[in-house]
């Protein structure tokens, strides 16, 4: 049975983290590779069970971390070791696959600091000389990575990420009581500046002064970030609650200026919760183009779709309809399924 090491430093973050524990506890139900982790001491409760954990403490873009992380595998003597977002350590001692889930440190202004660009341009660029193969989240995602460096044309496989089981059984539960909305929007994400939680409490007001009893309830945004009539930041939720969370939604929003994919977006499809988010490339791709779409640059645009939905039943209806049937073909068993042979080829080259 072959080894494989995933980095899992990134366990709890809300984007990279979902996919970190998506992806593992499918190849670990899978039960054909022999599953190992780097992980810090204070979140070995998140593996599951049959991954060995290798304890790490090094932080998250640090010098210090490239060594670290070389060490573990080096400790876990794995036949291959995945690395689930940019970071690659020194001289990686095992064949190793890397998952790029967006170039947003190389596009964004939030990240223009010489410094910030400096590292990450440098990085990624270390990611495609150093991989044996390359995941990509998206589409859009590979096209802007072989854009950026050319040599990872012949390396990139585009594997989408996966809604968990719980999602889809929330939204068979939700249906089976009576198949209402929700009497509150939601957001699932965090709060940086690409997600453009500003533009979307704009709208939001817009639509409060006409609906005085609608919530917006922002899920991983941290208590007190954000406060407004009618919202409520529900901090960290965790995965047993965020699902029945996403099916009891009216509708869920994603306002965001940028995406390398958007799992929320499909999560709430397989929940049934129809999905109003941002025209983008990404968004469009992840969401099979059963979704509402706006122009996030502008509030107005923001509301206006989201009263649209509200006040439109059968609108809501068709975008359940059809986001649980795209969603339906994008579950964590079939990304561990496609994972598993990339490392199959990595192996074998």
């Amino acid at each position: 049975m072959r080894r494989v090491l995933l980095d899992a430093r990134k366990a709890r973050d809300f984007g990279i983290g979902r996919y970190v524990l998506g992806l593992l506890h499918a190849l670990a139900r899978r039960g054909d590779l022999e599953l190992s982790a780097v992980v810090f001491p204070g979140d070995l409760g998140l593996l599951p069970a049959g991954v060995t954990p290798v304890l790490s403490t090094a932080g998250h873009y640090s010098a210090g971390e490239l060594l670290a992380v070389r060490g573990a595998i080096s400790r876990g003597r794995p036949d291959l070791f995945h690395a689930p977002h940019y970071v690659v350590p020194l001289a990686p001692p095992a064949p190793t696959v890397v998952t790029i889930h967006d170039l947003m440190h190389l596009r964004r202004p939030e990240h223009a600091a010489v410094s910030r660009r400096a590292y990450a341009t440098w990085m990624i660029r270390r990611a495609v000389r150093l991989a044996a193969r390359i995941v990509a989240v998206s589409e859009e995602t590979r096209r802007d990575l072989i854009d950026f460096d050319a040599r990872a044309a012949g390396k990139t496989v585009v594997i989408p990420n996966g809604a968990a089981e719980g999602f889809f059984r929330a939204g068979e539960r939700a249906g089976a009581a009576d198949g209402s909305s929700g009497p509150y929007i939601l957001f699932a994400g965090n709060d940086k500046p690409h997600k453009n939680l500003d533009g979307l409490l704009a709208a939001f007001a817009r639509l409060r002064a006409a609906r005085p009893r609608l919530e917006l309830r922002l899920a991983g945004v941290p208590a007190g970030n954000r406060t407004a009539d009618g919202v409520r930041s529900l901090g960290f939720v965790p995965d047993g609650e965020l699902p029945g969370l996403v099916a009891g939604a009216g509708i869920l929003v994603l306002p965001s200026f940028a995406e390398g994919f958007g799992l929320p977006v499909l999560e709430a499809q397989a929940a049934g919760t129809p999905v109003a988010c941002s025209d983008l490339p990404a968004l469009r791709e992840a969401s099979g183009g059963a979704a509402a779409f706006f122009d996030p640059s502008d509030p107005g645009s923001i509301a206006r779709t989201l009263e649209g939905l509200l006040s439109d039943e059968a609108a809501r209806s068709r975008l359940r309809e059809a986001g649980r049937a795209h969603a339906a073909a994008f579950t964590w068993d079939r990304v561990a399924e496609r994972t598993a042979a990339l490392y199959r080829e990595a192996l074998d080259r």
